[in-house]
Order: C-alpha cells, then sequence, then structure tokens
C-alpha cells in the first residue's frame, strides 16, 4: 500500500538566500592568470629541434618537450600537455579563408603540396586539455581526388583557429607546430 506523505518544513538554514564572500564571483569572472612564459617555434633557436624530445616507448619518434599553449597574446590556454604530441612532418593542409586576413597570432602554413610540421594526437580528443572543434566542413584540398569531411581544431578558450583539423570520425588529431606557443616555464 502507498502512503501519502505530507511536505516536509525545510532544514534549518535552507529557506534563506545563499551568500557568497565578497568579490568571490568577480574573481570567477575574471580571465586565468597565466604564468608561463610562451614562445613561438620561429623563436626558438633550431626550430622544432628544440621544442621536442626522443620518446623513449617508441625508438625514432620524437614527442613534445613543452606544454602547447594558445598563441593568442592574452589568452595562453594550454591546450595539450608535454609528452602526448608526435612529431610528424607532413603535407600542409589549406586551412585558411583567402578571402580573410589571418589573425595575427596565427602563422601561415605552406601552401599545399608543400609539407609542414605537425603534432600528431591520438587516439581520441580526452588526450587534449582543452580544445574546441568547428562544424564539420567538405574540404577537398588543392589537389584532385575525393572530398573529406574536416573539422578544425580552435582554442577551446577563446576560439583562435584553425590551429588544427581532424577528419570526422578520425582517432588522429593533427596540431600545426607553428600556430601552437610552447609553455618553456618549469618545463625546462
Amino acid at each position: 500500500m502507498c502512503e501519502t506523505s505530507q511536505p516536509k518544513e525545510p532544514a534549518a538554514g535552507h529557506d534563506q538566500a545563499v551568500s557568497f564572500p565578497p568579490g568571490l564571483l568577480e574573481a570567477l569572472r575574471r580571465p586565468t592568470a597565466r604564468n608561463s612564459i610562451s614562445r613561438r617555434l620561429q623563436d626558438f633557436d633550431n626550430g622544432i629541434m628544440d621544442v621536442c624530445n626522443a620518446d623513449v616507448t617508441k625508438q625514432g619518434t620524437s614527442i613534445n618537450k613543452y606544454d602547447l599553449t594558445c598563441p593568442r597574446t592574452g589568452c595562453g590556454c594550454v591546450i595539450l600537455k608535454r609528452d602526448v604530441g608526435i612529431w610528424v612532418e607532413g603535407a600542409s593542409v589549406g586551412m585558411d579563408d583567402l578571402d580573410r586576413p589571418l589573425h595575427p597570432d596565427l602563422a601561415p602554413l605552406p601552401v599545399p603540396p608543400a609539407t609542414t610540421h605537425w603534432w600528431l594526437i591520438t587516439p581520441s580528443p580526452m588526450e587534449f586539455e582543452n580544445i574546441g572543434f568547428t562544424r564539420a566542413v567538405h574540404f577537398s584540398g588543392e589537389t584532385p581526388g575525393p572530398t573529406r569531411t574536416l573539422k578544425w581544431l580552435i582554442c577551446a578558450e577563446c576560439d583562435l583557429g584553425p590551429l588544427g583539423w581532424t577528419e570526422e570520425g578520425s582517432k588522429e588529431f593533427w596540431l600545426a607546430c607553428s600556430r601552437v606557443t610552447y609553455s618553456i616555464q618549469g618545463n625546462q
């Protein structure tokens, strides 16, 4: 048999508005303080070789030596922690809209079919600390062949991008080495 219950009186202290310490909401709305020093790839004397470490688990493979961060001045969001991305030299991808100027914090990529440096992240987007994805775009590239459905990788905090790309449904995510900054403080 079901019993019907009467509404209970609220417990002491639960019928009043919640109050927060002064300044708490303002502090939460402020941008995150970035205490790291980030450098662009072109600022390293030996370029890509200065931002790679040998992967001790896979002979002949290099991984990112530093945390990868958003290149936007004032953002610096950590996109990928050190030792996660695998360095690959591969074909460039025409990610930029030629009808719009490139954001000043993004380095231009070589025009395909030239090669460029990439960080390959596998097997899932969960490897990233912070990453955003655009809606799917149909991409035919600069060479004849089938159209692919790609998503551009962007900063999850400020939406700067494209920083890289992934093919829809793929387990491979590609960040352009020249489109991220390298957090060198505390990683040397």
